[in-house]
């Protein structure tokens, strides 16, 4: 097709692109949409549908039905009408056996009587022998699009979080000015468009689109906008949160990018939509919304057909039947049905193109076997019709705000008389609409209601009100005078009304009901086509009136989102602790621990034989910045310890640590770590890696209707930590601070606060690694400061770091236990040998955890925590593997080779019965060819029982 020359186009007409469609090659222009190029090439018949196996075409723009939903470059399900036309594309079509001309399914569309509302639900089920056979059929023709299993998405796929004052959902007038009003305020505000270029419906009117450009060339220069155009809303969420999808175009590095933003507030500008006109073969190819022909000519320079017909409700149908014929194209007639309430300059512009103007009158029928070729028009008192020959049957019955978003983020809709539409009644707090979604229709209007909400999004003050027009009157009209048995409500499951009148006479009475049982809206383009027309039918048929019903809820995702998108690009999203560069420079081999990189080893040898033997013979430092850190303090800050740990913290003194454990309601251990009495009503705990982000809402929940007076704060980020660990570590400690670190001035088990040199420091003496050992907290900015003086002052003995698993064996040989790995969901504090911990005369405290502690004490046939020698020295089983007798009787949580003790040990769970001293223990795991490891049971710890060395 020859292209128009318009200053709205969206194209560039000399950079031409070749794609193959059905193997033959076809050529488009820079800007178009696969669909616009295919259009451009005579391809008017785009698909079949889902279950006739009707043709279908060209609609909309914006990807409201499935109609042109295409397998593209080996892709099922792309949507034509809004993905960029690229060079070399290959396009297929899909649900189509044969042609989508000539598809040998058609026939279907002649036995529709055969399948009424609800046909899956009532005929397949009985006599049960039928399924099975049926199923097979029935899957083979549900879903549209086939996927190759061994097809890997091309390209580069990102994701990009941010945070902003303000986030504007919608780039037309209404958003621009939103965000420009928010952004004089200074704040930061995100904007999201859909389309590839800001402007909405101005953009492609000829008085108004020099304005839309305008508008995008400000919101451009504003330093404090970030927009984001060719990106859909997936999905408004509580507390402003809000996800999206951004198609990359051919200067973008991604072929696509998810992108999630966490706004103050929200503004709302997502326009309206045309509501489809109801009538027979209301779907034929041919048949389009008034947006679609208006932007084909306008955005893209391609005249609709030839000759067309136009059946509306709205002013913006005869304003786009004027410029249609302005631009060459035979205008037949319109038909409004509305009687009177016409924009008279309108009608003037009609007449004076010589356009007939058929008041009270409504399109019936489309004619045409495949396509358009023909209209039957009737008047709505049906006392007179007239057939019309066209090929194009642009038909609206009137426009419904896009308020998906509204209904996403809590709000409620309610049907406004005047307008025609579900508007929005109760918006959540920090939530703003405008522009189209509030019912209005002038163009100033509309801009002042975006700066408006802007403004009010700003917490700004707001402007002077001025006379505007408010929202126009819209058209109630439901559907033509017409059985409606091929009158389409939904286009992607070929749902009539006749089977929405068949639910109800099955006597399902509301939208959500008949949604599901007639398949109304269930299809890929979700509530698009028959979210409006729904509950107005329904009202319809029902004889109720239109306020009791609403349509039905709007959920994410708003759009179909590849799973490549949300995958991103295997970023590894994790937390890196301030020693993080210098510990990988230094050699570490890093690992995912929990939502941390931390060190795991720093050899090649992953025994860490020679980490473990430095710790036992000379001095390590460890990385131990992950452990989470808390302050608490306030009047009740004893109150709440005492709530949620098992030992009594009331007697804890200043200057002594005391370890403790958590317990969930179950007297499962959750929890373990170390609480310092830094204050009359200051503490300082620590807690596992795990378990750092979700302590604080841990207090908060169990005491949350006590009224207790005190406050928490995470400082897992805003300090590191180094243990310093080994029989020399008091020799290194001791070169770089003037404080007194003796044995008698800072025995094990107490807290101390000095400097390393001009490093604050908060420092206990611990064992958990079976060795002298300092544990020093430091701020955060501080702790490779820090580090780098205990490595200098360490050199002289040899100081070595040492990672993640030589810290698991050292452990491991000294009995300590790991939340997590020695403890699961089913063991109880006494299970894992802690019980000594728990004091049981502190119930007015009413413990997390106590009373199923006291009534699982005794409970025989539990997993008990138990330590074993291998009987073979060097034989060790895997983390994992299951002891066995007749049947699976617990299982190994860690076993490693202790080079210090010459033996392979380790740690399970097993079945109380299991658990006494020198019991044997049978040891399966996979690759063993059925062989059992023989493991005795032995006390605990392996190392050091008395307990001397860390005590040194």
């Amino acid at each position: 097709m020859k292209r128009l020359q318009l200053a709205t186009l969206r194209i560039d007409a000399s950079r031409k692109l070749s794609f193959t469609y059905r193997g033959r090659t076809l050529e488009g222009v820079h800007g178009d949409t696969i669909a616009t190029a295919l259009y451009a090439n005579g391809v008017r018949v785009f698909s079949r549908s889902l279950k006739y196996h009707r043709p279908r075409g060209l609609y909309s723009l914006d990807g409201e039905s499935a109609n042109t939903l295409m397998s593209v470059d080996g892709v099922p399900n792309v949507l034509a009408e809004t993905t960029p036309l690229r060079g070399g594309m290959k396009v297929e079509p899909q649900n189509v056996v044969g042609s989508p001309e000539r598809d040998a399914l058609g026939f279907l569309d002649r036995l529709d009587g055969f399948m009424p509302a609800g046909f899956y639900y009532r005929t397949m089920h009985k006599p049960a022998a039928l399924w099975p056979p049926a199923a097979g059929v029935v899957r083979r023709m549900a879903g549209v699009g086939k996927l190759d299993p061994g097809f890997r998405a091309a390209g580069r796929y990102e994701e990009t979080y941010l945070n902003a004052e303000v986030c504007v959902v919608g780039g037309g007038p209404a958003g621009m000015q939103a965000a420009l009003a928010a952004a004089r305020q200074g704040l930061r505000v995100v904007l999201l468009e859909r389309r590839p270029w800001l402007g909405g419906f101005f953009e492609y009117r000829a008085p108004l689109h020099e304005r839309a450009r305008r508008l995008a060339a400000e919101v451009a220069e504003a330093g404090n906008v970030r927009s984001f155009c060719s990106t859909a809303l997936i999905g408004l969420y509580n507390d402003h949160l809000v996800t999206a999808f951004q198609a990359g175009t051919d200067t973008d590095p991604f072929e696509e990018r998810y992108v999630e933003i966490r706004a103050a507030s929200v503004v709302v500008a997502t326009g309206a939509i045309e509501r489809p006109l109801l009538f027979e073969n209301n779907e034929r190819p041919g048949v389009m919304q008034v947006g679609c022909a208006q932007r084909l000519a306008r955005t893209y320079g391609l005249l609709p057909g030839k000759t067309a017909v136009l059946s509306v409700a709205h002013d913006l149908g005869l304003e786009c039947a004027a410029d249609l014929a302005e631009l060459g194209l035979d205008v037949a007639c319109v038909a409004d049905v509305r009687e009177e309430g016409q924009d008279e300059s309108l009608v003037r512009a009609l007449a004076g193109r010589g356009i007939p103007l058929l008041r009270g009158w409504v399109a019936a029928e489309a004619k045409g076997r495949r396509a358009v070729d023909g209209v039957v028009l009737r008047s709505l008192s049906e006392t007179a019709s007239k057939e019309v020959a066209c090929d194009v049957l642009v038909a609206s019955a009137g426009v419904t705000p896009l308020a998906g978003p509204v209904t996403m983020a809590g709000g409620k809709l309610a049907y406004d008389a005047h307008t025609g539409a579900y508007l929005a009644a109760e918006l959540p707090p920090g939530l703003h609409v405008a522009g189209r979604l509030t019912g209005l229709h002038d163009p100033a209007a509309i801009e002042a209601s975006g700066r408006h909400a802007g403004l009010r999004a700003a917490e700004a003050k707001l402007e002077e009100p001025r006379s505007l027009p408010g929202p126009a009157r819209g058209s109630t009209l439901v559907m033509a005078p017409v059985e409606g048995r091929k009158a389409f409500v939904c286009f992607d499951e070929d749902t009539t009304v006749k089977n929405v009148r068949q639910a109800v006479e099955q006597g399902f009475d509301r939208p959500e009901l008949v949604k599901r049982f007639a398949a109304v809206g269930t299809g890929p383009g979700q509530g698009g086509i028959p979210g409006h027309n729904l509950p107005l039918l329904l009202a319809e048929l029902l004889g109720e009136p239109v306020t009791a019903l609403r349509p039905t809820t709007a959920r994410s995702p708003a759009v179909a989102v590849g799973l490549a998108a949300l995958a991103g690009s295997r970023h590894d999203m994790c937390k890196r602790t301030p020693l993080h560069d210098s510990q990988k420079a230094s050699g570490a081999v890093m690992r995912r621990i929990g939502p941390w990189q931390r060190a795991r080893y720093f050899s090649a040898d992953t025994t860490c034989r020679a980490e473990v033997e430095n710790v036992r013979t000379n001095v390590g430092l460890l990385d131990a910045s992950t452990l989470g850190k808390f302050r608490l303090w306030g009047p009740d800050a004893v109150k709440a310890l005492q709530r949620v740990y098992v030992s009594d913290m009331s007697k804890l003194k200043p200057g002594r640590v005391k370890y403790s454990a958590m317990c969930n309601d179950d007297g499962c251990v959750v929890d373990d770590g170390i609480v310092v009495r830094r204050g009359e009503d200051e503490y300082y705990l620590t807690t596992t890696t795990g378990r750092a982000g979700e302590t604080v809402q841990w207090f908060r929940y169990h005491t949350r209707y006590d009224g207790w007076d005190y406050k928490m704060v995470n400082l897992t980020d805003a300090y590191g930590a180094v243990n310093v660990a080994g029989p020399n570590a008091r020799k290194v400690l001791e070169k770089v601070t003037d404080a007194d670190v003796s044995n008698a001035a800072f025995p094990f088990g107490t807290y101390r606060e000095f400097v390393l040199g001009t490093i604050p420091v908060r420092a206990m003496r611990l064992g958990f690694v079976g060795e002298p050992s300092f544990e020093l907290h430091v701020p955060a900015s501080f702790t490779q400061a820090a580090w780098d003086l205990l490595a200098e002052a360490g050199a002289e003995h040899g100081v070595k770091s040492f990672g993640v698993e030589a810290q698991n064996v050292l452990r491991m040989e000294k009995g300590h236990l790991i939340v997590g790995s020695e403890t699961e969901q089913r063991t109880t504090l006494h299970d894992v040998g802690l019980g000594f911990l728990w004091s049981r005369k502190k119930p007015e405290m009413k413990t997390v955890g106590a009373v199923a502690l006291r009534q699982t004490e005794d409970q025989p046939d539990r997993l008990k925590l138990v330590g074993f020698r291998m009987d073979v020295p060097g034989e060790t089983p895997r983390d994992g593997s299951i002891v066995v007798d007749e049947k699976i009787r617990g299982y190994v949580s860690i076993a490693r080779y202790s080079s210090t003790l010459g033996q392979s040990v380790g740690l399970a769970l097993v079945d109380a019965p299991l658990a006494e001293e020198g019991t044997a223990l049978k040891i399966y795991e996979d690759g063993c060819k059925g062989k059992l490891k023989r493991a005795r049971v032995v006390s605990l710890p392996f190392y050091d029982p008395a307990g001397e060395r860390m005590r040194m």
